[in-house]
Formats: C-alpha cells, structure tokens, sequence
C-alpha cells in the first residue's frame, strides 16, 4: 500500500509501534514511513552506486581489455592549473565550460598540488564525482517518495545506482555536478521549494547550459499555484544577484565569450558520427545513394527539436492539473529531444536523463529491462566501439563493407531502444492526445496527453 507524505497541516499520526520515528524532510513527514527503513534503503543504495563504479572499472579493463577515458581530465588540469598561476578564465584563456565548472576542478587541484602528482587529481575528481552521483541517487529516491511509495522510490533508486554505462561517464566526466544540481532542482520543485529549486537550476546551467532545459517546466510547474509573472519574479530575484557574482566580470572583461557558446551548441559545423544525424546520412547518401547532405539532414533534426520542445512548453502551459509526474515527464522528453536530435554527440549525455528515466519505468519489468539494455547498448557505444568502430569524425570500415554496414545498424538499434525506452518511460495516452487537440487547442481546460497519472 502507498506510503503517503503528510500534509502540512494534519497531524502526525502515531503508529504506537516501539522505536518507530516518522521520516521527515524538506518540511515534509512520511507518518507511515520509519526513519530507521530510509535509513537502510540509504546505505544500500550508496553501497550499490559505489560497488557499480568499482565493478565497471574492473570490467572495463580486465575483462573488455577496453580504457578508461581520461582525455577530458587532462583538459581539467590543465586549465584548472592556468587558475592557480593567476591567469582568469574565458579573458586569459579559453574555457568550454561555464563558470561553476571550475569548482570541482580547483577544488581536486589542492590535493595534486600538495603531493605534486597529477595522478591525485585524477582520483580526487573521480571521488568528487562519484559524490555528487550519490546525492543524485538520493534525490531519485527522495522524490519517488514524495511521487510513490519507499518500495518503488527505493526500486528506482537501486535502478540508478547499478546504472553501469551511466557510471562508466560519472568516473570520466564532470557531467554528474550539473545532473545532480538539477535533480536537486526537481528535488525542490516538486517538495514546494520554488526558491531553492531555482537556485539549484540557475546553478546548474552556470555548471552546464543543459539544466536550461528544464526551466520552462519548473516555472510553469510552480505558476499552478501562484501566476506566471509571480514565478517568474522569484526566478530573477535568483538569477540576477547568481549571475553577477558569478558569470557578469568575466562578460565585462570578454563579451563575446557568449557567442563562444552559442558557436559550440548550435554553429558548429562538424556532424559526429555517432548521432542520428549522420546514421540518416550515412543510410540515405552512402548506401542508398540520395543526394543529401549532412548539413540538410541536421537542419531538419533542429526544426523537429524546436517543434517538440514548442510543443512540450505549450502543453505545461495549457494543461492546469500539472501533476508531479506529468513534470518529470516534460523534462524528461525535453532533455532527450535536444541530445537525440543534435548534430554533435557525446554518449555521457545519457548522464543527464537517467534519473528521469529510473524514476518513469522502475514499476514495470519489461521497461526496467529495456533500461538495461539501453545501458549495454550506450556501454558498448563508449568506450568498447570507440576505435574499433568509430570515432567522433568517421566510421574506421570502407563504405557499404561489412564493418561499414554492422556499425550503421549498430547504431539504428541503439536509437530504437532508447526511443522505446522513452517512450515506455512518458507512457503516452494517443487517444488523450488527439482529443486535446481537436478539441481544447486555445483553452486552459486542462488534458492528459501522457497516460493516466495522479
């Protein structure tokens, strides 16, 4: 039976069972739930997120004879040390990150330094990481609380934690620090923190631009009980003091970084190898022999990422019963959207919306193993194809050969599964669908185009 959070003003309700203490956070009280139960679920799921991060180093190299991507850790230390010597980010050198990205960076420096040993940074990075895992792992848990019950919030967070493609990119990027500040924005937003919900995602997007994408929802999330024009108030109160202290001396100092930006996500010329940009391409221009560029095919996908993002933002802001899990949902296919249709791809982007996705499937089995065979798909992606198979700029066979023709459905196969994975995940209702839009387009009358949630 669901355990249901307390509303704020009922009573707590004693359970006259010895030693049980209510489970209390975030200024909400779980009377049916035990503190000492979270207290277990808790260090099994830390344990499980650590051992799978341990497991995947040993499978990585022993057993697949594969590597450990430390290519992007290099590029840490390297400009995390330019810091250290006195040179300024973005004015003294490039740097292709956001401001808040030097934090983990600088703060893994201090042990290299102290032992001169680059290698420290190394580990000490992998252990800031694996850290700010464990607090996404808890915000996944911490929120199917709040949605579900501690069965299927403690199913999802088991989910997570043995999430092993996902921990592969956890040990080898810094992609974890802005995923766990977004979950901890979710974690607020739908715990009624409006104003620590936006802190956490303005500081996201200053780790990472991609927490941008969830802002919309947050705030037409929040506006159901107050107005768009209040949310947005609160969101700037947030915004502006962050992005003063953090991100205006360096505009000051160098304005056009932000065209740096907007150059590296959007003008970027080079289409990866690895994206269903160029699995199109490669099917319709080198096998099929149409003539198609790779440039047309990629503006097509970007006319398709706004129309769905257009389309999520306007059902957020139509639909008045916003549910928790319809806004789980909303930035769920939003944070997809723009990773499946861009024209350049990293697989450690699938970092961004697995906890999303745990959270969606963990009450059905077939959606739970499809999950994981997402996670053997994206594993085998990167790091065990790269340079067997591909690289970012080319497929490594001649065209139309055989190596040429297995990498090619490779990837289809790989598409297919995470589109059925998401979509398994958002459990689409057709039917409500197209109602709401022959018959309630222009009004706020409210529909439920994803299944039948609470």
């Amino acid at each position: 039976m669901g355990k249901k959070s307390r509303d704020e003003n009922a009573p707590v309700v004693k359970k006259g069972k010895k030693g049980w203490v209510p489970f209390r956070i975030l200024n909400e009280q779980f009377d049916s739930l035990d503190t000492n139960i979270v207290k277990r679920h808790i260090f099994y799921i830390i344990f499980l997120s650590v051992l799978t991060k341990i497991v995947v180093l040993f499978l990585t190299t022993s057993v697949f004879h594969s590597f450990i991507d430390l290519f992007d850790f290099g590029y840490y230390f390297d400009h995390g040390m330019m810091v250290v010597d006195g040179q300024v980010p973005y004015v003294n050198f490039p740097f292709d990150y956001p401001p808040l990205a030097l934090v983990p960076i600088l703060l893994a420096i201090i042990p290299a330094i102290l032992t001169m040993n680059q290698y420290a940074f190394v580990f000490t990075f992998q252990v800031l990481m694996v850290i700010c895992d464990i607090g996404t792992v808890l915000c996944v848990y911490f929120i199917g609380l709040k949605i579900f019950d501690e069965k299927k919030a403690f199913s999802a967070a088991l989910m997570y934690s043995a999430a092993f493609s996902t921990a592969y990119f956890v040990l080898t990027k810094y992609d974890a620090f802005p995923t766990f500040l977004l979950m901890v924005a979710v974690l607020f937003t739908v715990y009624g923190m409006n104003m620590k919900g936006y802190l956490s995602d303005t500081a996201g997007i200053l780790t990472k631009i991609f927490p941008a994408i969830a802002l919309p929802f947050i705030i037409l999330y929040n506006a159901r009980k107050t107005s768009l024009t209040e949310e947005i108030l609160q969101l700037v109160k947030i915004f502006i003091p962050l992005f003063i202290l953090v991100a205006l001396p360096v505009l000051i100092l160098k304005p056009e970084i932000i065209s740096q930006y907007f150059s590296a996500s959007l003008v970027r010329s080079t289409v990866y190898v690895n994206t269903p940009t160029y699995v199109l391409y490669a099917f319709s221009h080198e096998m099929l022999k149409i003539d198609i560029s790779t440039a047309l095919i990629s503006n097509f996908m970007y006319i398709i990422m706004g129309v769905i993002l257009l389309f999520l933002v306007f059902i957020a802001f139509t639909w008045e019963k916003f549910s928790r899990i319809l806004f789980l949902k909303l930035i769920l296919l939003s944070i997809f959207a723009v990773v499946f249709l861009m024209k350049y791809h990293s697989p450690q982007y699938l970092v961004w919306y697995t906890p999303l996705v745990c959270l969606l499937v963990v009450d059905r089995f077939y959606a739970v193993v499809l999950f994981f065979l997402a996670q053997i798909f994206t594993y085998m992606e990167f790091p065990l194809l790269f340079g067997v198979f591909y690289t970012n700029a080319e497929y490594l066979n001649p065209v139309n050969s055989p190596g040429y023709l297995l990498t090619v459905v490779f990837f289809c196969i790989e598409y297919l599964i995470l589109i059925l994975l998401i979509y398994v995940a958002v459990n689409p209702s057709i039917k409500s669908l197209k109602k709401a839009l022959t018959e309630k387009i222009g009004s706020r009358s409210g529909f439920l185009p994803f299944g039948k949630n609470p």
